[in-house]
């Protein structure tokens, strides 16, 4: 396949106090009835910025407090509260979980990629415009269509991509310069990975999560990104502890939310992101549960030693993720006991995961073993990593 794809939000605002004006952005979509989704732990920095300036502009609007967790049950309320109002729109206004709801709520349709044969969902949600405003920095996904869905314990159930990106994806950072510094570090770490993942993308020509190969222009943002970390990340975080909105966090922000959002959704995923993944079923072990930015903090170390990666820039990445915060071991991570058999499940785990197949010595099809990679490989990586 020779077929490069990039797709994007149609819109970003980003900057401080932009709640204030959302009326002027909704217009140039032709918005003018949204339901707004909110996290009860927003309400009092976000609801009133967004109710006074639609009220200005004799926009109506619902607001819907998000129930807590990205389920079927709760996509299913949103569409029905959506539809039942005749909103033309969901605003999504919190953290990762009230955004993924929101997208997939929006959507007319998705394609379940958490089965096999991955299955087509036509009427999943209300078929309207999806508006993406995230609170905190934690993560790249309020740019992509991709929706995580949970199940009614609160367990990873499934993934679903929805037809479009995002109408639009409003930052105020103003709103996460308030925002705890755990999640904003987390960010960087999720942001971190994504020039490497693209990169390795890029030289085996996997796949990307767009639907096709990686465009010159994906690999470009990706690697803005990590520059924009490395100038400023440390500057970035003293002024999220501060509480103040300085060009370093907007920068930081940037490169969090938009640079690798749209470059790990262009640029592809890697290593990286399957050891992340695979710690997921070991969360209970840890002192503290991990972010999934810490997490693909510390994949991206393992995945440098997997690519066997030079020393300048493996110091680098370790020198950057030390003076941010960022873990780079399991130790660092909280993990409460570390063994050679967790070192091997996890690795038996991860070279199982579909993510690993762009790495250059994985395997396109499962082994008989059900493995794209080979474990000891990563088992010999997790074991330096830990090192460091």
């Amino acid at each position: 396949m020779e077929t490069k794809i990039m797709v994007f939000p149609h819109r970003y605002v980003q900057g401080p106090d932009v709640l204030s004006s959302i009326s002027e952005h909704l217009s140039v979509l032709g918005i003018s009835h949204p339901l707004v989704l909110i996290d009860p732990a927003v309400i009092d920095a976000c609801r009133k910025p967004i109710e006074n300036d639609l009220g200005q502009q004799d926009m109506q609007c619902r607001f819907l407090s998000f129930n807590g967790d990205s389920t079927w049950a709760e996509v299913a309320r949103v569409k029905e509260v959506c539809i039942d109002g005749g909103h033309d729109a969901i605003i999504s206004c919190g953290g990762g979980k009230t955004l993924d709801t929101g997208r997939a709520a929006a959507a007319g349709s998705a394609m379940n990629c958490g089965v096999v044969p991955p299955e087509s969902m036509g009427d999943l949600g209300a078929g309207v415009a999806c508006i993406q405003i995230p609170t905190i920095a934690s993560t790249d996904a309020s740019t992509s269509r991709a929706c995580l869905i949970y199940n009614d314990k609160g367990a990873f159930e499934t993934v679903l991509f929805v037809p479009t990106n995002p109408a639009m994806v409003l930052v105020d950072t103003l709103v996460i310069s308030k925002a705890p510094v755990r999640t904003f570090v987390a960010g960087m770490g999720d942001a971190l990975a994504t020039y490497f993942e693209a990169d390795t993308c890029g030289r085996t020509r996997a796949m990307t999560v767009a639907g096709g190969l990686q465009t010159h222009a994906a690999l470009a943002l990706a690697s803005l990104a990590f520059d924009l970390l490395i100038t400023h990340g440390l500057k970035a975080k003293q002024e999220n502890e501060a509480g103040v909105v300085g060009p370093a966090l907007e920068a930081v922000v940037e490169a969090n939310t938009l640079l690798s959002g749209l470059g790990f959704e262009n640029g592809g995923l890697s290593a990286a992101h399957a050891v992340a993944e695979c710690l997921t079923p070991f969360k209970d072990q840890f002192d503290v549960p991990p972010m999934h930015g810490e997490m693909v903090s510390y994949g991206i170390v393992v995945h440098l030693l997997l690519e066997d990666k030079d020393l300048k820039t493996l110091n680098q990445v370790i020198a950057f993720c030390r003076s941010v915060g960022l873990p780079i071991t399991l130790k660092d991570l909280g993990l409460a006991e570390i063994s050679d058999q967790i070192l091997w499940d996890l690795a038996n785990e991860t070279s199982k995961s579909p993510l690993i197949r762009s790495m250059p010595d994985a395997g396109q099809a499962l082994d008989d073993d059900g493995r794209f990679y080979d474990p000891d490989n990563i088992f010999h990586a997790l074991k330096t990593a830990e090192t460091r």
